[in-house]
């Protein structure tokens, strides 16, 4: 502290006194300590009562000695020197204490200040991996009122040792402290718990393949539309929305994260039941789509007409060709029984009459776009292996004119089957065999 400089009167004036208080005081504590051979420290006293005889009379020895000072005008005097030194200090030389004093009282107050505007001064965060109770009371034996799941939190309503009082979405209750995060920690950590948002600013924004207005445009999202943000990349966002995941400009789009809110017990039972209720329609309509569709195949083997075997002369082909046809029949219904093995191998016949496919076996098998088993490669292992019993039997007996789907050029499994589309068909095992 810098030295304060006083006037010639003033010094003389403050000399003269401090004597005299000296010698007063001086007197004073000196009968004090003939009354009491210890003296005890008194300025954490803070009532007479329970002080024992000692410590008052040294208390009452200081009383004695301010109410000396104060009737002989002292006190008055020390008041006029205080008061000239502040003076002086004012209009003098400045000191380092005061500046002192100041700055501390500005920190403080600040500190204070930017506490009580602090956004998550009273916010909390809870700290699990599935949810956390809340309950009527500050105990683990209370009633659970509701819950709050990961990434939920909410505000602090009351801040307690072990327990705190809170509320989160129309949730009201205690939480224990050690399952959650409050204040700091609880903002530090939003970022490790809730997912992270974005909202569209204007219409027709642009989702795009990659982090650039070169990639193609995967979708476009109208102004309020919510995304999930998965990524950062530049001035981009990887985001997801809708099922349909791509980038999007930042520009375009606030950020949030999304903090969850707690439900109530009554709110949880409305949602299972919901749930329930949603569960059971679908079970219901999934059972009114099976009875349907039962129903129309039921009408559509009741119009499906029973096929006439019709015998007619043989056919004279090459020994490939009748090694041919069996391997067709073996890869296109090796599964199936011999009458629906008949029929694949007289929809190969019935196209060759007709000349729309070839006038060969190996013609019509290999025409564009007819047999599946020609792309997929099963007639080639067909004749890699060389086909079943079956198959070579119901061949042969087709070559040998037993035709039991006459006018019939197709086929195809029950799974896929367009009745309304033929003219006539026929359902032999798992198979029909229609005209157009």
């Amino acid at each position: 502290m810098k030295a304060i400089k006083h006037g010639t009167a003033a010094a003389a004036t403050a000399a003269a006194t401090c004597g005299l208080v000296v010698a007063i005081t001086a007197e004073l504590v000196f009968s004090g300590l003939n009354k009491s051979e210890d003296i005890t420290p008194t300025a954490n006293v803070e009532s007479f009562e329970g002080v024992d005889s000692k410590e008052t009379k040294n208390v009452l020895s200081l009383e004695r000695m301010n109410n000396v000072l104060v009737g002989a005008g002292m006190m008055d005097d020390f008041a006029k020197i205080g008061e000239t030194e502040s003076e002086l200090e004012t209009t003098g030389e400045e000191t380092t204490e005061p500046e002192t004093e100041t700055e501390a009282e500005t920190e403080v107050q600040t500190e204070e200040e930017t506490t009580e505007n602090y956004a998550y001064a009273d916010f909390f965060l809870v700290n699990v991996t599935e949810y956390l109770n809340v309950r009527a009371e500050g105990s683990e034996d209370a009633e659970i009122l509701g819950k709050i799941y990961a990434g939920g939190g909410g505000q602090v309503l009351e801040k307690g040792e072990e327990w705190s009082k809170i509320q989160s979405g129309n949730a009201v209750g205690y939480i224990k402290n050690e399952y959650a995060w409050f204040s700091h920690d609880a903002e530090a950590n939003i970022p490790n718990v809730c997912p992270l948002r974005a909202t569209s600013t204007v219409d027709n924004l642009r989702l795009r393949e990659g982090p650039g207005t070169d990639y193609k445009i995967n979708d476009v999202i109208n102004q309020g539309d919510q995304l999930t943000v998965m990524a950062e990349q530049g001035d981009w966002w990887a985001v997801s929305y809708d099922g349909v995941t791509g980038y999007t400009a930042k520009e375009y789009v606030n950020i949030w994260y999304d903090i969850g809110q707690g439900i109530t017990i009554e709110e949880e039972e409305r949602e299972k039941e919901a749930e329930r209720a949603r569960i059971a329609e679908e079970a219901a309509a999934e059972q009114r789509r099976l009875q349907k569709e039962e129903e129309k195949r039921q009408q559509e083997l009741a119009n499906a007409q029973k096929a006439q075997t019709v015998y007619s002369s043989g056919y004279n082909l090459s020994v490939d060709d009748n090694y041919l046809l069996s391997c067709l029949v073996m890869a296109e219904a090796g599964g199936e029984c011999y009458e629906g093995k008949l029929a694949v191998a007289n929809i190969v016949l019935n196209r060759l009459n007709s000349g729309k496919y070839g006038s060969t076996i190996s013609d019509v098998i290999y025409a564009s776009g007819q047999f599946s088993v020609v792309r997929n490669g099963a007639l080639n292992r067909a004749i890699n292996n060389g086909p079943n019993s079956g198959s070579v039997q119901a061949a042969q007996e087709a070559l040998a004119g037993v035709n039991n789907v006459p006018n019939y050029t197709s086929f195809c499994t029950l799974a896929v089957a367009k009745y309304s589309r033929y003219a006539a068909y026929s359902i032999i095992g798992n198979q029909v065999f229609y005209r157009y």
